[in-house]
């Protein structure tokens, strides 16, 4: 679902800019309180993590059954764990660092944040809230209801998703709003799967491995949780573990071909419309930094490598900043009894 450069027009673009901007401002001030706590740096390196996992399995397409494939946005997967207003500012990081590959264009980052950031993250969030309030009702476990909800959650918000990029392909003069929007929705419906499963299992493993990391649940089951933070030891060594096993689990996947190379399903619906040679003449005023790495296992190493840094080292200026700014109840009163 990751637009190319030079195929939605300029007003388009620019309007979809303007709005990521304004969320991701408006998220920096919206995001929970977790990234104001004192300890709230040892979150840094998980975040980090989640960034390579997302790049990961963004970065590898399983095949759907009618010649195309998919692969994780993970919008509202991340909204789930870390909150909806910081799953926004993650899906751009992740996605400037995919265009520095090719994968999704530079000047179209605003019209793909938008799809997958806010369609998929913050809408995807409040569909997950709404299912978890019905199935608060039953005797579930939450370590199934999570994942259950974040299935369905995931599966709506991509519907959505490629229902919005439709119109925006029908605004570009790409295609047709009769033709893009039915065969975005139709791919989608079968991509949504994997979507789906995948984002389950991933709540479901971290409620086995790390609950706390679920910084929405008190949200979720409106009750107040106290997380504590300073229980967090250096994750060294799962990160390396994690890091290591994407590795192998994309290594493993290109060598025995369970992974596809056929075209995603927005790329399937622009080839079947205008055909292949239509959608690679598409011109960027921009050269992918490494569109020279053309091994999968070089690109994989150097993305993962690449979200881990980058989406560590902003997060931990937010929390620097989001601490440094926070006025706590004593320096407040000390202002008011001085004044």
């Amino acid at each position: 679902m990751h637009f190319p450069d030079g195929l939605l027009d300029p007003i388009t673009t620019i309007s979809l800019w303007i709005i990521v901007i304004t969320i991701m401002i408006l998220g920096y001030f919206r995001m929970g309180r977790i990234f104001e706590k004192e300890d709230s740096d040892k979150l840094v390196p998980y975040i980090g993590v989640l960034a390579a996992v997302i790049f990961a399995f963004q970065f590898v397409n399983y095949p759907v059954p009618g010649g195309t494939s998919g692969h994780l946005i993970g919008g509202t997967l991340i909204a789930v764990i870390l909150g909806p207003w910081a799953s926004v500012i993650i899906l751009f990081l992740v996605l400037v660092v995919q265009s520095l590959f090719g994968d999704g264009g530079i000047l179209a980052l605003g019209a793909n944040t938008f799809n997958m950031g806010i369609i998929g993250g913050i809408v995807g969030f409040y569909i997950v809230l709404f299912i978890v309030k019905i199935l608060n009702k039953t005797s579930l476990k939450k370590e199934v209801k999570f994942p259950i909800a974040t299935a369905i959650g995931s599966y709506i918000a991509i519907i959505l998703a490629s229902f919005i990029c439709g119109i925006e392909l029908g605004f570009a003069g790409a295609i047709p709003f009769e033709i893009a929007i039915p065969a975005m929705v139709y791919w989608h419906l079968l991509i949504g799967i994997g979507e789906a499963i995948i984002s389950a299992l991933i709540i479901f493993y971290i409620y086995k491995v790390k609950p706390d990391f679920i910084t929405t649940e008190s949200i979720m089951i409106n009750k107040v949780i106290s997380l504590n933070i300073s229980r967090y030891k250096k994750p060294i060594i799962s990160v390396l573990m994690v890091i290591g096993t994407l590795m192998l689990m994309i290594a493993v996947g290109f060598t025995i071909g369970i992974l596809s190379n056929a075209p995603d399903g927005l790329e399937r619906v622009l080839i079947d419309q205008n055909g292949e040679s239509w959608l690679e003449s598409l011109v960027s005023p921009f050269v992918p930094l490494f569109n020279w790495i053309t091994n999968d296992y070089g690109a994989a190493i150097i993305g993962i490598t690449l979200s881990v840094i980058v989406m560590a080292s902003v997060f931990y200026l937010i929390i620097k900043y989001k601490k440094k700014n926070l006025i706590s109840p004593a320096d407040s009163y000390k202002s008011v009894k001085n004044a």
